[in-house]
């Protein structure tokens, strides 16, 4: 492996990122890819020291792998391990020396910022990617977490379904902005690995993002609160796009507000051109989501796992 260079990102690679972050998925069944907004905006929000987190691997002229080390937000607890290689260079060992690298970066981070309190290390890959799940099982990872990716066709949406009483829902407002990232940490303060961000960083991450499509958005308000949001990105495909974000205080759920919320993204879809919606979401999610977006027409199509290593106080 003489002739590859190895180095640190910089904010140039962006589009050679991309094409390789959206080769490494395809291969693995991925129906849908990630812009280049969305991979700088990760990039730029959770590698906070490209130099000394990140590694990337070039054959001449093109990426062939790349790992990362996303430390965990103030106060958090997980630190997150993005990576892959080329399909057509794995079994030459790039992905093995990539872990090793993150793994032991992510261990001198945790030593550095908090040895007395326990952190996670977080690896996730589609389900189908077999190299890189025997990869983290070899590494010592475990199967801590399952996903799925969801698809609903906006050609025919169900019925925009009505909102709970007293509730109403309008478009999205950027003069909420402040008020959504509250509500945003205090709904997903029960989702499984859930850290909270300050706000200048979640903003970068959402309704500030070059990817964020505000009028397929949505707000919920009871009076002057917020009860829920919908938050939807664009996508590379012209005719795809991505429900990123729903969530639902606890004293508004249980009642509708979520389908009716996601009735009105697909509605709006069906009117701006867009053909499909796609989600993440956790198949063990507590508040039932799975069953919230079947109920609306999404299905299944991909299955993503997460792999979990602890890091000791």
């Amino acid at each position: 492996m003489g002739e590859l260079t190895w180095r640190a990102y910089g904010s140039g690679d962006i589009p050679a990122l991309t094409v390789l972050v959206n080769t490494v998925n395809a291969h693995a069944g991925e129906r849908h890819a990630y812009t280049e907004d969305m991979i700088r905006a990760f990039a730029t929000g959770h590698v906070r020291d490209p130099e000394r987190n990140s590694r990337f691997v070039l054959d001449g002229d093109q990426l062939v792998g790349y790992a990362m080390v996303a430390a965990p937000p103030d106060g958090g607890h997980r630190i997150d391990l993005p990576g892959g290689v080329h399909p057509r260079r794995r079994g030459q060992g790039l992905g093995r020396r990539l872990l090793g690298w993150q793994l032991d970066r992510a261990a001198e981070l945790h030593r550095a910022a908090a040895p007395g309190t326990p952190w996670e290390v977080h690896a996730s890959v589609l389900l189908d990617d077999r190299s890189a799940t025997r990869l983290f099982e070899r590494a010592g990872l475990e199967v801590a977490r399952y996903w799925f990716t969801m698809e609903c066709a906006t050609v025919d949406p169900p019925t925009v379904l009505p909102v709970p009483p007293g509730l109403t829902v309008t478009g999205y407002d950027p003069a909420r902005e402040r008020d959504l990232h509250a509500a945003h940490v205090e709904a997903f303060a029960d989702h499984w690995g859930y850290q909270a961000r300050a706000f200048p960083e979640w903003a970068a991450l959402t309704v500030r993002s070059g990817s964020f499509r505000p009028e397929l958005s949505f707000l919920a308000h009871d009076g002057d609160e917020l009860a829920g949001y919908l938050l939807s990105y664009a996508a590379p495909d012209d005719d795809v796009y991505e429900v990123g974000h729903v969530g639902v205080r606890r004293p508004w759920r249980k009642r509708g507000l979520a389908s009716a919320l996601l009735s009105r993204a697909l509605s709006a879809g069906r009117k701006a051109g867009y053909v499909t919606a796609h989600l993440g979401v956790d198949a063990a999610n507590p508040t039932g989501a799975v069953g919230v977006y079947e109920r609306v027409g999404f299905r299944p199509v991909t299955r993503a796992v997460t792999y979990l290593l602890r890091l000791s106080a």
